[in-house]
């Protein structure tokens, strides 16, 4: 419930303190005396625009703080403690929002500083506002499928939320699928692609380095005859002398090792040089070896030549296409078999997505088939309870009726074999339809002419669904504009009923009206200096009859309308 409020330099208004009682309460005065700026400051202590054209002129900021006791409002304490706030012992919680000449805004909820967000998620639990541009709001058929689902109640609500859920859930897997199907060609193209690639690379059957081994023995094959040669002529060097009547290499190593054997037995210092010659000599006879063994494995190949050079000619081909090195074409095959078998896998989430998009759509027909017959009996009971309050609204010929059609936009699914259009909240579009006399069919709200049958025709429907909305306190701005008469009896009556299940502020011009009220508050405009300043106070007794006495006649008060308020 909200409590009380204070302001300070907002637009008009120089300095306010107003404290609001439960049941009904009316702000009244002459037109233009600023009864909506009591309406302004409270929808923006709970979240509504800014704007620097809202400070009074000559002052920096214009301040607004309202205190709720919200002690009877668990969900409203459960949202305060999310944001980390913690509510007074009593249940008192104090908002405060600051607007700038800049235009800047701070807003702070029991003197925490909160975002915007914030605050509008908390403001949005405490008061509901309807002005004219609501009214307009309300008969827009976009908003008549949520208010049926609102006057259904907590079971209608949960229904609603898991088949959001559900929806969200299947229109994901949709989505995924959708993509997946669409880059089915691509998908093919570089599939074969990438099959060839990895086909080619693998029948190659390369191996590390084998280009660099293949490339020294194509040297050694190209070049046998004269490696022959080579080597041959090292052995003979070695074992046989190239001249005619001279020793060979290890003929005069022999004779050497003869020399300094006989010399070691005069100087014996020279044994450790005869044991490094016979080590020599040794040595010699190794390496001799060593070349005939070699020398005899030298193959004139001309076969296993043609083998290498067309390997290295495969090698070198596959370089070309895919790496500057054998490393880098061995890699791409294996990276190209990786994207193949991971496209072979989207082929086979396709199926699975398949089958899990049909399993869903078929438990969202069903579940949107549940709740349509949910909202089929609770459209009867909305539309006559919602009739009957147009009666007691001094509309006895009205007729409101909830018109429930297949929903024409959204997603197509099958239900029952028929093809269907689902959205987020289901098959069904709504509409409110109402009709003031007998022989006329009911139009669409958007279509009521008379002002005052819309406020009426607005006042039924919060009535009704106070019933299932919890939300303390409503405020309404101008709710009697077009009404006169006996159908403003009908709405003060209206009014007090709604007061006695939930706090009501009513900006009116109709004395039917203030004269029921459980608080009255005047709101007058006067100059002060050479500053226009409205200021607001609460009426007792003979000034309240003054106040309804003003209302009746219109002009200052006179006896007759006195006695009539």
């Amino acid at each position: 419930m909200l409590s009380e409020i204070d302001v300070r330099n907002y637009a008009l208004i120089d300095q306010l303190s107003l404290r609001f009682g439960n049941g009904f309460n009316v702000l009244t005065g002459e037109t233009g005396a600023g009864k909506s700026l009591v309406i302004d400051c409270v929808g923006l202590v709970i979240g509504g625009r800014a704007s620097s054209e809202s400070v009074r002129a000559g002052c920096d900021s214009a301040i607004v703080e309202a205190v709720f006791d919200i002690s009877a409002l668990p969900d409203v304490e459960a949202l305060v403690a999310d944001q980390g706030i913690d509510p007074e012992p009593d249940g008192t919680l104090i908002i405060t929002r600051e607007v700038s000449r800049r235009g800047r805004s701070r807003c702070r909820v029991n003197g925490r500083v909160v975002t915007l967000s914030a605050l509008s998620a908390i403001g949005e639990r405490l008061v509901d506002i309807y002005g004219q541009h609501e009214y307009q709001s309300l008969a827009r058929p976009s908003r008549h499928l949520g208010l049926l689902d609102a006057f259904g109640g907590a079971e209608l609500e949960r229904a609603g939320a898991s088949l959001r859920t559900l929806y969200e859930e299947w229109r994901q897997c949709e989505e995924e699928l959708a993509d997946l199907r669409a880059n089915a060609r691509e998908r093919a193209q570089r599939a074969d692609l990438l099959s060839f690639q990895a086909n080619e690379i693998e029948s190659a059957r390369l191996e590390a380095d084998e280009d660099t081994r293949l490339a020294a023995e194509l040297t050694i094959l190209s070049n046998a005859e004269s490696l022959h040669a080579a080597i041959a002529r090292a052995y003979g060097l070695i074992y046989e002398s190239p001249y005619p009547d001279a020793s060979s290499a290890r003929d005069m190593l022999g004779e050497a090792l003869e020399e300094l054997d006989d010399a070691s037995h005069i100087d014996t210092s020279l044994a450790s040089l005869g044991e490094r010659m016979s080590e020599l000599c040794d040595q010699a006879g190794e390496i001799a070896r060593a070349l005939r063994e070699y020398r005899d494995s030298i193959e004139f190949n001309p076969e296993r030549l043609a083998e290498v050079e067309e390997r290295l000619s495969v090698i070198a081909f596959l370089k070309r296409k895919y790496g500057d090195s054998l490393a880098d074409v061995i890699e791409h095959g294996q990276r190209a078999r990786e994207e193949l078998e991971s496209m072979t896998g989207a082929d086979k989430r396709i199926g699975e997505l398949e089958r899990l998009s049909a399993e869903l759509s078929e438990e969202l027909g069903t579940r949107a088939s549940e709740i349509s017959e949910m909202r089929c009996k609770i459209a009867a009971r909305l539309e006559e309870d919602i009739s009957r309050e147009l009666r007691d609204l001094s509309m006895p010929h009205a007729v409101f009726r909830v018109d429930m059609r297949s929903k024409k936009d959204g997603a197509e699914i099958m239900i029952d074999g028929a093809p269907a259009r689902v959205g987020p909240d289901g098959i069904d579009d709504v509409e409110f339809l109402f009709s003031a006399n007998p022989g006329e069919e009911p139009r669409p709200l958007v279509r009521i002419a008379s002002g005052g049958e819309m406020s009426r025709v607005m006042l039924a429907i919060k009535s009704v669904l106070a019933v299932a909305d919890d939300i303390p306190t409503m405020i309404f701005d101008e709710v009697d504009a077009g009404i006169g008469g006996e159908a403003s009896i009908a709405v003060a009556s209206k009014l007090a009923g709604i007061g006695r299940v939930r706090q009501v502020l009513a900006v009116t011009h109709l004395p039917q009206i203030a004269a029921v009220a459980d608080n009255h508050y005047a709101v007058s405009k006067a100059e002060h200096g050479k500053r226009t300043e409205v200021t607001v106070g609460k009426l007792e007794a003979d000034d309240r009859v003054t106040e309804i006495a003003r209302m009746l006649a219109g002009e200052a008060p006179s006896s007759v309308s006195v006695a009539h308020a």
